[in-house]
C-alpha cells in the first residue's frame, strides 16, 4: 500500500491561528475540534492513519460548507470529507498538515416526509439508521436502506464510497436508489443534480437529461462535498422471513446466489465461512442469546410467528456454525404470506448442493439491522477487510487462484499469527462481492478505542505493536488486489487502495481528470483520492 508524499506544505503558526478563527466565525465554537486527540481520531480509519489536520470542521448547513470551501481555497487548505469513519481504504486521511477534515455529522437534518412523493431528502451526515427510523413512521423505507454499519455510516459517506447490504438483492448498490445530490464544489458553488437542478421541479427524476447524479456517486468525495442526498422510497414489506443453507462447495453456493439474484427473490443475500460466522456470533453467552431471540421474535409482527421464530432459533442454537465450510443466508420479503411462500419455495429449488439449516442469521439481520459492529476481532486482534466484485462467470477461476495464493503465504501467515476469513454478498445486476477479512495480533489505534462496541469494552486482549505482521498483511493485500484485477473485478470504497484512474482507458481517464479540474480547479477536495 503506497503512501504518497505530503502534498500540501505546513501553514505558518500565525496564519493557522487566523484560519481557525475564521472557521469558528463560520461554524461556531462547536464547529471546530482542535484538540490533538480529536484530530488524531478523525484522521484514522480501520487501518490507515493520516497526518494531523489543522482542525476537524463540522458545518451545520450547505451555506456554511460553501463558505468553508471558499475560505480554504483562499488559504490553500485541502479539505478531506469524512462520513461515519467506517472505512478501510485511506479514503479521507489527510496528506499534509495544511488541511482540514470535514466531518458531516451535523449535516443530518431530514426534510419533511411526504408519504406519496416517492422520495426523501436528508443531509449527508444523516445516518442510515436515523433515516430508516423516520421513514418507518410513515410505513416507508429507502429502496436501498443502508449497509450493516448504518448505525454509524452516513448517507454521504456511503454514496461517496459505494456500499451494499439492505435492499441490494432487489436494488443493487447504494447509488442505484439516489434521485439527486446537493454538492458544494471546490469553488464553493452549490450544484443540484437530476430534475432538482431545473427550475420549478422537484427531485423526483434522476434522468432529466444527462445523468449528472452518477458523476458524484462512488467518487470518494473527490468531485465535491455532498451536503444532501435525495433517495427513492418504497412501502415497507408486509411479511419478512429468511432461509439459510450450508455448503461445502463454493461453486454450488455461487450458482445459487446467481439464480436467486437474477430473479430478485431475496432482498439481502450474504454468505460467510466458519470463521466469520463465529466472529459475528461472538462468544456464547446465555443472556445475549436470549436478548437476540427476543429481538427476532419481536420482528415477527405477531405473537404466533414470534413463538415459532424463537423456537427455531433455540433449537438450532449455534450449531449452524459447525456445518460445512460456508453458510449462505437469504432475507425474503413479500406483500402477503402467499407471495412469501412462493419466493421461499423458489429459493429452496436453487439450493442444489446445499443443506438447509436454522435461519438464525437472516432473522437476526432483520431483527437488528444496524448493530454496533466490532472494529476488531472479538479477542482483540486487529481486523481489515478488502474486497472485489465479480460477475458470476469470473468467480470460479478467481476463487481457485485466491485459495492457491493463500496456500503460498500459509507458512508465513502461521508464523506471524495472520489469518484470513471470507465474507460474500450478492448484488442485483452486478454479481458477487468477495471479501477476504484479515486478522492479526497488533496494537490498536485511538480509533479502535472509540469505535469498539460497549459490550466489548474492557474485554479485548491487548497486543504489542507488530510491524512484521502488519507488513505481511500489506504484502498479501497487494497480491490479492493484483489478482482481483487480473480476474476483472471492480470495487466499492476505492479510496486510495484500489486502482481507479491508473486502470482506466485513456479517454475515460482524461474525461475524469477534466471533470475534476472543472469542479475543483485547485484540487483542494480530497486530493489523491481515486488517483486524482
Amino acid at each position: 500500500m503506497e503512501t504518497l508524499e505530503t502534498e500540501n506544505p505546513p501553514l505558518a503558526a500565525t496564519k493557522a491561528d487566523g484560519f481557525i478563527a475564521s472557521v469558528i466565525a463560520i461554524c461556531g465554537e462547536e464547529g471546530a475540534l482542535i484538540g490533538e486527540s480529536d484530530r488524531r481520531f478523525y484522521s484514522e480509519d480501520l487501518f490507515f492513519q493520516g497526518e494531523l489536520p489543522l482542525a476537524v470542521v463540522r458545518p451545520r448547513t450547505t451555506d456554511e460548507t460553501a463558505l468553508l470551501v471558499t475560505l480554504c481555497r483562499k488559504n490553500g487548505i485541502a479539505i478531506y470529507p469524512r462520513g461515519g469513519g467506517m472505512s478501510y481504504t485511506e479514503a479521507f486521511q489527510p496528506r499534509g498538515s495544511s488541511s482540514i477534515l470535514l466531518d458531516s455529522s451535523r449535516l443530518d437534518q431530514i426534510a419533511p416526509i411526504d408519504p406519496i412523493a416517492g422520495h426523501v431528502t436528508a443531509g449527508s451526515g444523516c445516518t442510515w439508521a436515523k433515516l430508516d427510523q423516520a421513514l418507518a413512521k410513515h410505513g416507508l423505507r429507502a429502496r436501498f436502506w443502508g449497509p450493516m454499519s448504518g448505525g454509524r455510516a452516513t448517507l454521504g459517506g456511503s454514496m461517496s464510497q459505494g456500499t451494499v447490504t439492505f435492499g441490494s438483492g432487489h436494488t443493487g448498490a447504494s447509488a442505484n436508489a439516489v434521485k439527486s445530490f446537493e454538492i458544494v464544489t471546490g469553488t464553493g458553488e452549490v450544484l443540484n443534480t437530476g430534475s432538482d437542478a431545473h427550475h420549478a421541479t422537484t427531485a423526483h427524476n434522476r434522468n432529466y437529461g444527462p445523468d449528472l447524479t452518477g458523476i458524484f456517486a462512488n467518487d470518494a468525495g473527490s468531485m465535491g462535498i455532498k451536503t444532501a442526498v435525495t433517495l427513492e422510497t418504497e412501502p415497507r414489506p408486509d411479511v419478512v422471513s429468511g432461509l439459510s443453507f450450508a455448503f461445502d462447495d463454493f461453486d454450488a453456493m455461487a450458482r445459487m446466489f446467481h439464480e436467486v439474484t437474477a430473479r430478485r427473490l431475496s432482498s439481502e443475500m450474504i454468505a460467510m465461512d466458519a470463521e466469520v460466522a463465529r466472529q459475528n456470533a461472538g462468544q456464547p453467552d446465555l443472556m445475549s442469546d436470549m436478548k437476540a431471540m427476543f429481538k427476532i421474535g419481536a420482528s415477527a409482527g405477531n405473537p404466533f410467528a414470534a413463538v415459532s421464530r424463537m423456537a427455531s432459533v433455540a433449537l438450532g442454537g449455534r450449531r449452524f456454525m459447525e456445518k460445512a465450510h460456508y453458510t449462505a443466508h437469504f432475507v425474503v420479503e413479500a406483500r402477503d404470506k402467499a407471495a412469501l411462500g412462493s419466493r421461499i419455495k423458489a429459493i429452496r429449488s436453487f439450493a442444489n448442493g446445499g443443506d438447509e439449516i436454522v435461519n438464525t442469521v437472516p432473522l437476526m439481520t432483520r431483527a437488528e439491522p444496524f448493530p454496533d459492529l466490532p472494529v476488531t476481532h472479538p479477542d482483540g486482534r486487529r481486523m481489515l477487510p478488502i474486497h472485489g466484485i465479480f460477475p458470476t462467470p469470473a468467480l470460479g477461476a478467481f476463487h481457485r487462484d485466491y485459495l492457491a495464493l493463500k496456500d503460498r503465504f500459509a507458512e508465513r501467515m502461521d508464523a506471524a499469527g495472520v489469518t484470513i476469513a471470507e465474507f460474500f454478498a450478492a448484488i442485483a445486476g452486478i454479481g458477487l462481492l468477495y471479501e477476504p477479512v484479515f486478522y492479526w495480533p497488533d496494537e490498536r489505534y485511538g480509533y479502535h478505542a472509540r469505535m469498539t462496541p460497549d459490550d466489548l469494552d474492557g474485554k479485548l486482549q491487548d497486543y504489542p505493536a507488530n510491524p512484521q505482521a502488519r507488513a505481511l498483511v500489506e504484502e498479501i493485500i497487494a497480491a490479492i488486489v493484483s489478482l482481483m484485477r487480473e480476474h476483472g473485478s471492480s470495487h466499492f470504497q476505492i479510496g486510495r487502495l484500489y486502482p481507479c484512474l491508473s486502470a482506466k482507458k485513456d479517454g475515460e481517464a482524461a474525461l475524469l481528470k477534466d471533470l475534476k479540474h472543472r469542479l475543483d480547479p485547485d484540487s483542494i477536495i480530497n486530493p489523491g483520492a481515486l488517483g486524482l
